[in-house]
Formats: C-alpha cells, sequence, structure tokens
C-alpha cells in the first residue's frame, strides 16, 4: 500500500553573534537557602517558618541571624532554646518549595539536596533533618542530640513525590523533640540547597544591547518567573526575587527599597521602607515633620516628609538603614525613592524653616553627607541608586555660557545610579493620558524653578533627563518609561520611549517599560515586540542633526545592524534620509535615498535584518513502506543582513525514520535540525535528507 508523505519546512530560530548566554543549575531553594535575609525583623530568614506542637511553649525558642558562626555568605539561621520546665513536644523550623510555585520539582524528579549544620548542648532534646514531598517523609539525619562542634556537610538525592494531596511538593524540615521539663539547645543550619538536573538561561542584553529592570512595580514577585531568558540585569525593591537570582546569576545587581525624605504610613512598610517610624514621629517626635506655612505637615500620598536639617532626623535615618542594611544582607547598593528636592522654589510649597530652595537644597545634601558617608564607610562601599524624576537636572554640572552646576553636584560621591521613572513618557492620572515633556528652551534665566532654559535645573523637561542619562557613565541608569495602553497614540508613544532607551543607553542602563495603569494586564512585565528590534550594538555616541543639546534637534546614533533617529523636541519637524536599504519598525522595506519624515516627538529605528525563506522539494511523495525517499531543502535570504546561525528545522512525520542527511543533520524532538553558521544577502544554500517509511 503507498502512502502519501507531505511534509513541512519551519524556521525555528534565527540568532545574532554576541547575544552571549548565562547558564546555571536550578536551586530550587534559592530562595530561602542563604539565610541572610530578615526584613520582618522576626529573626528567621523571610522564606524559613517556625511551628511547634500545640502542648509546647514556643516562647523560650528563639531564633536569629548568626553573622558570626556562618558556613558561607554573611549569616547562617540560628535557633535556640533554654527553658526551665514545660511539656513535652515539638519545635520545627523548616522551608520549601509550594505546590503553586512557578518552577517546582517534578514529580519523580530526582533532587540533590545539600546544606550545612551544626549543633551544641543538646540536653533533654534531640534534632532530626527531614525531605517532605509529596506526603512523603525522607529522614536526612538520624534523630540524635550530639554535638557536631563543627559545621557537618549533608547531601542526599530525593525524589519528589506527587502533590496532588496539596501539601508543600518538597520542604526541609528541621524537627526538635523536646523532653519534659528543663531543656536547651543550640542549631544553626545554612546553604541549603535543592539542586535540579535542569538549567536555568539568561542572555546578557536583548539583541539591541539593552538590559532589562526588574522593579518592585511587577505584580508577580516569584523569582523563579523572570528565570526564563530575558536579560534581567539589575533588581530593585524585590528582596524574594533577588535572592533567586542572586542564587543563580552573580552578576546581577540588587538592591533594596527605602522612603528617604518622609515617613511611610502604611504598618506593613514601618519595618524597613520607612527610615523614621512613622507612629513613633506622630506620637513622640511631632516636631520632626517638615511644616508649610500655617505650620501643616507635607503630606504625600504614602508619606509625612521629614525636616532632613535637623540632626536626629539624620541620625535616625542612619541608625534605621544601619539595621536594616544589616538585615538584608547588607547590599551594596540601596534604592532611595522620595527624593523631592523641589521645596522652596517659586511656586512650589515654602516650608516653615526653608523660605528658599537654596536652603532647603543645603539640607536635602547634607542628609547625604551624614547618612551617605556612614552608609559608604561602614558598608564598605555602598551607595545610592536614587529615584530622581522630580529633578533630573538636580545632578548636572553646568553648561558654560548658559548654566552653573546644579546643587546636587556635592552628593554625587554618595550615589551610584538614579532611576528615571517617567523617562521620556508619562502615563497621567486622567484616563488614557500620557504626555511627552517639553524639550526645553535656551533661555538664559537662570533662576530656580523659572522657565525651561539650561539655567533650570527644576524644570520638568526632557532634556534634563537626556542629560542625566548620558552624562554620568560611570553610574547605574534605570529608565522607566510609563504609558497609558490600548490608546490610539499608545504605539507612537512606546515607539519614542524606546527609541529615547536606544539613543541614551550605556553599559550601565537598565530599562523597564512600564504600562502604569494597565499593570493588572501585565503581572509577569509588559515586553512589547519593539524592545527586541534587532540592532546588535551601538557604534557611536548619539549626534544632533539641526541643532545641539541646548536647543534640540534632531538625534540620530548608529548601531551595527542599523540606525535610531529620534526627534524629542516639542515644535519642531526634521526629514531623514536612509542611507541603505532597511526595515522600519513595521519590518517594511525603506529603499537607500529614501526620506522620511521624522515629526514632532516621534522615534523611528531602520534596522538590518535577514529574512530566511525555505522550500522543499518535492512537496509530497507516495511511497511503499520499507521504501526511501530524499527531500531537498533550499533556503534564501531575502533580508537586508546576513543570518548568522541560522537553525532550520523540517518536522518528520509519524512513520518515518531519518537513514540519512547532507550535510550531517541531528534529530531533535522529531525534527531533522540544521544549523548553518552565515547566510549572506541574496545568498542560498540547499539541504538535503532521506528518509524511509516504516
Amino acid at each position: 500500500m503507498r502512502r502519501f508523505l507531505g511534509f513541512w519546512a519551519t524556521l525555528a530560530c534565527v540568532t545574532f553573534a554576541g547575544q552571549a548566554q548565562q547558564i546555571a543549575q536550578l536551586d530550587f531553594f534559592a530562595h530561602a537557602g542563604r539565610c541572610e535575609i530578615d526584613h520582618d525583623k522576626d529573626g528567621r530568614d523571610d522564606n524559613w517558618w517556625i511551628g511547634a506542637s500545640p502542648e509546647v511553649d514556643r516562647t523560650p525558642f528563639r531564633t536569629a541571624l548568626d553573622y558570626a558562626v556562618k558556613y558561607e555568605g554573611l549569616a547562617s539561621q540560628q535557633l535556640e532554646f533554654q527553658r526551665t520546665e514545660g511539656a513535652a513536644g515539638w519545635v520545627s523550623l523548616s522551608a520549601g518549595v509550594g505546590s503553586e510555585s512557578f518552577l517546582k520539582p517534578a514529580p519523580g524528579e530526582p533532587v540533590l539536596v545539600r546544606f550545612a549544620f551544626r549543633a551544641e548542648g543538646f540536653q533533654n532534646a534531640t534534632y532530626r533533618i527531614s525531605i517532605v514531598t509529596g506526603g512523603n517523609w525522607h529522614t536526612i539525619v538520624e534523630s540524635s542530640n550530639q554535638s557536631t562542634n563543627q559545621w557537618r556537610e549533608v547531601s542526599a538525592v530525593v525524589p519528589a513525590g506527587d502533590y496532588s494531596n496539596r501539601l508543600p511538593i518538597f520542604s526541609l524540615i528541621v524537627t526538635f523533640d523536646i523532653g519534659q521539663g528543663a531543656a536547651a539547645g543550640r542549631f544553626w543550619i545554612d546553604d541549603v540547597r535543592a539542586i535540579s538536573a535542569r538549567t536555568v538561561m539568561r542572555t546578557s542584553t536583548l539583541p539591541n544591547s539593552m538590559k532589562l529592570c526588574l522593579i518592585f512595580l511587577y505584580r508577580n514577585g516569584d523569582g523563579y518567573q523572570y528565570l526564563n531568558g530575558l536579560p534581567f540585569g539589575i533588581i530593585i525593591g524585590m528582596p524574594h526575587a533577588e535572592q533567586v537570582f542572586r542564587r543563580h546569576y552573580a552578576d546581577v545587581i540588587s538592591a533594596p527599597y527605602v522612603y528617604c525624605a518622609g515617613t511611610l504610613h502604611a504598618p506593613h512598610a514601618r519595618h524597613n521602607s520607612d527610615l523614621y517610624n512613622y507612629d513613633d514621629v506622630r506620637q513622640n517626635h511631632p516636631d520632626w515633620f517638615l511644616r508649610d506655612q500655617q505650620g501643616r505637615p507635607y503630606t504625600s500620598d504614602v508619606a509625612t516628609y521629614m525636616d532632613l536639617g535637623r540632626p536626629e532626623v539624620r541620625e535616625r535615618a542612619w541608625q534605621s538603614l544601619r539595621d536594616f542594611l544589616n538585615r538584608c544582607g547588607r547590599p551594596r547598593y540601596v534604592y532611595l525613592d522620595g527624593v523631592n528636592m523641589r521645596y522652596g522654589l517659586p511656586g512650589e510649597n515654602i516650608p516653615q524653616n526653608y523660605p528658599n530652595n537654596g536652603l532647603w537644597a543645603q539640607a536635602f545634601n547634607g542628609w547625604f553627607e551624614y547618612v551617605g558617608s556612614r552608609v559608604r564607610t561602614e558598608f564598605n562601599g555602598t551607595q545610592f541608586i536614587v529615584n530622581a524624576p522630580m529633578g533630573p537636572g538636580y545632578w548636572l554640572r553646568g553648561i558654560p555660557g548658559y548654566s552653573s552646576d546644579a546643587p546636587g553636584i556635592p552628593t554625587l560621591p554618595y550615589i551610584a545610579g538614579f532611576l528615571l521613572e517617567h523617562a521620556f513618557t508619562h502615563a497621567r492620572m486622567a484616563q488614557g493620558l500620557t504626555t511627552i515633556q517639553d524639550y526645553g528652551s535656551n533661555a538664559t534665566n537662570s533662576t530656580p524653578g523659572v522657565g525651561t532654559g539650561p539655567g533650570n535645573w527644576a524644570a520638568w523637561i526632557l532634556r534634563n533627563q537626556i542629560r542625566l542619562a548620558t552624562e554620568h557613565p560611570d553610574k547605574i541608569m534605570i529608565l522607566i518609561p510609563t504609558l497609558w495602553l490600548h490608546q490610539p497614540d499608545t504605539p507612537q508613544k512606546l515607539r519614542f520611549a524606546i527609541a529615547g532607551c536606544l539613543i541614551v543607553q550605556h553599559d550601565n542602563t537598565y530599562v523597564y517599560i512600564d504600562p502604569r495603569r494597565n499593570q493588572q494586564e501585565y503581572p509577569n512585565g509588559f515586553f512589547p515586540p519593539e524592545l527586541f528590534v534587532p540592532l546588535g550594538r551601538w557604534t557611536e555616541n548619539y549626534r544632533i542633526l539641526n541643532g545641539d543639546i541646548v536647543s534640540g534637534g534632531l538625534f540620530v546614533r548608529n548601531y551595527e545592524n542599523g540606525i535610531v533617529v529620534w526627534n524629542p523636541t516639542h515644535n519642531r519637524d526634521f526629514t531623514f534620509t536612509v542611507p541603505r536599504d532597511l526595515y522600519d519598525w513595521d519590518r517594511n522595506l525603506i529603499r537607500a535615498g529614501t526620506v522620511v519624515q521624522i515629526p514632532r516627538q516621534t522615534g523611528h529605528v531602520f534596522y538590518s535584518a535577514p529574512e530566511i525563506t525555505l522550500e522543499l522539494s518535492p512537496q509530497n511523495a507516495q511511497v511503499l513502506p520499507g521504501q526511501t525517499v530524499q527531500f531537498t531543502v533550499t533556503y534564501r535570504n531575502r533580508g537586508t543582513a546576513p543570518g548568522t546561525n541560522v537553525r532550520v528545522a523540517v518536522p518528520l512525520p509519524q512513520g518515518m525514520t531519518l537513514v540519512g542527511s547532507n550535510p550531517q543533520a541531528r534529530l531533535e524532538n522529531g525534527q531533522v535540525v540544521w544549523i548553518v553558521p552565515n547566510v549572506p544577502v541574496g545568498g542560498q544554500g540547499t539541504l538535503q535528507f532521506t528518509v524511509r517509511v516504516e
């Protein structure tokens, strides 16, 4: 009986040279295993739990992060108890992977469990360590009351159990069995890992050299959710995700969140984000509040502002921050939100103690000097990343003939970077309204807060954003355009924002596109296709046509595989002549010499890319069982750039066996696969394979 064979060919992927990837072993306990993050001040790493049988009083059982006795890193998890009486029972210390976790051990998957522990002084009590998975207990360390006198390393392979019973899928539990009466003991555990044979992979950059920021604005805080190959290079204010990334990728930067200029109202923020403690200040130190001319405290939507010039306010900030940084792993960076240096400007709020902005700027700078110098000294160089949208010009050097240095220059030694919220586009509170600031003027008025000329550091203008993003390339720059989605102007505003990021990015730049009013639709982040435009790396800094940095003009920047053209001005239109055959945002082919209109406040990219087409012959065949047939795949590059490492995959229908190929192919998941190193523009080639009908 003859069989009819029909084949189809697919281009599985096209990759470009230079997109480096990192590979790391998957550690299911990465969120909990370091035992050194205690944001909520309960004496336990934030991902460890303590439990007890009903008859046992937990009061004598104290947990703490121990910075002196540790196996690796900064601290270990300690549990200590010494009681004189009490009922028999048990106390447990545990960490695990829940059944709802994004990445979890698959039923039956072998997991290598590794940890180190230490025990001393157990009297009328024992300890044992188990893995519980799918309702099954696997004893790793048998019940004992012996002192180890030093760290003991343990490893075991445990198969993951079925979790259909809703029990935690994979948990490590240290159980302390306590006898009746007096009992005592000290126990430490550290460097807990649950290693899978699987790996996680992350690229270092997008195909245009941009890197992404993972920030507290993401609704999904599960760090494992983002181990999916996207190039997250910095994490702001997401401690659990930070631990996951730090365990898997050593080069990821992280910074915990604190609020700088005010005391936060929300109770959940009192331990960490708030440096001053709202309840304590309101009840015991009301004179610490910053007050207006009528004596009323300045209040924002989340905080009441503090008088940063008061020595006791600065000391409280330093003491709180020192305690917090010790509890969150002594990070290299700390993110400061609520940085507002605009008080005392004409038309702005005038505080009682600071009748002009110069005085408030002195207080603001003094806070940075006092707190920043102590943080830098005690924490071996730790510096601030500041949220800068209120006044990006505050940290700019002067432009000769136009302006002097801005007031914030003295704070630069304490600042490692800036987060520019609402960079280039700003999603306003009004439904559907996304605005773009004016570029600024060349007026010479140098009064702070007056006009949009270079002398006004406080002006909300694009020029100051562009300058801050580019004039401190040694510092971290996080760009966060905010947008309303699903509006008629969304595509234009989105492309303007991304083109702006491409124009100003340097090696320390990170990007997060924030759908500010539509976040519930994108809990794992918003990654529009424009982010992935394949430009390669930049080959020059931007240049300005028909203008300069003061007056604005047409910003142009060359990349390896294309050109970015950006018009940030609010009152001028330009044209641009495309120098060679390139694609636009929508992959329309723009021929060399074409004059393209570049209206005000728009961004454009023109890029080269391969366009690989495949043809298969014969397209179908009728053969008898046992017979063989040879097929030829012809590939052609009809695009504007060579294809590098082109992966060609042809699905093999069921009942067919691959018996030969030229050049040599490999069989992957039912597909015949070749990697073609290079397909030049206009180039073509052939691949052959032979199958036998079973």
